[in-house]
């Protein structure tokens, strides 16, 4: 039905969001309807911070990392971390270092809320960033559960940043070894649209910025299906631990 000229608007019609898009912009048009707020239902901080009372299989390989860093870590920023629902999980099993600054960037409505309960937990590491910039220069940056939000492919933003952060953990996100297209994800009570990068692509664009992957796995706790499409579901979410050649951030601006 999805393929044949005559039964293809049938189909799209039955499906409605539940199907593939050729952009972001067009996924969320798409699902508006349905989303019931998404990413700004209150719901989506109580289920991030109810997930983070304990580690996933997934948060595994990257305290793993994490750990590796900890004697030289200084600031960490947190791309998409909600309200600092990964700082309050990691404390409890790394001994983060008094001194480091973990910068949370998100939603402005997290950003607030992050913000007094950072106050009322007295996490005084725990900082706030309205600015995607505040990435320059960071010893670590961390994108779990949130590359595939964004309309930009992360080696295009990270090429935009003055001084490039020295190591990439990306953890949680969905990707496709096809062409990327646009789906939308179930999340209970509300639905968000969402990117699926192509593996290989985003792997190259990092290296051309000069990033050596360290470290890959899948995270089978998480996957994406589509119906009627199988050739873009997604059996596993993915992550990636990459560092830069020198070992050291590096100048960046407006290309490689």
């Amino acid at each position: 039905m999805r393929q044949r000229r005559l039964t293809a608007p049938l189909y799209r019609a039955l499906v409605g969001h539940h199907q593939v898009f050729a952009s972001l912009h067009e996924a969320s048009a798409a699902v508006a309807p349905y989303a019931n707020q998404g990413h700004h239902n209150p719901a989506n901080a109580e289920l991030h911070l109810n997930l983070s009372q304990t580690a996933r299989p997934s948060d595994y390989p990257a305290l793993f990392h994490l750990r590796a860093l900890l004697p030289a870590l200084h600031r960490v920023f947190d791309l998409g971390g909600n309200v600092g629902n990964l700082f309050y999980c990691y404390s409890k099993y790394l001994e983060l270092p008094q001194e480091l600054e973990w910068q949370v960037h998100d939603l402005p409505s997290n950003l607030l809320r992050g913000a007094a309960l950072a106050k009322e937990c007295h996490a005084h590491r725990l900082r706030f960033s309205e600015t995607w910039m505040d990435a320059s220069g960071a010893d670590l940056l961390l994108a779990s559960g949130s590359l595939h939000y964004f309309e930009h492919p992360l080696p295009e933003m990270v090429a935009e940043l003055p001084v490039r952060p020295r190591h990439i953990l990306i953890n949680r996100t969905p990707l496709t070894d096809g062409p990327p297209v646009a789906a939308v994800q179930e999340a209970g009570a509300f639905r968000v649209a969402c990117m699926l990068y192509n593996r290989q692509t985003l792997i190259r664009d990092f290296k051309r910025l000069g990033y050596e992957m360290v470290d890959r796995w899948q995270v089978p706790e998480l996957s994406l299906d589509i119906p009627g499409y199988p050739e873009h579901s997604v059996r596993a979410y993915s992550g990636f631990f990459l560092t830069h050649r020198d070992g050291s951030a590096i100048a960046g601006g407006s290309g490689p």
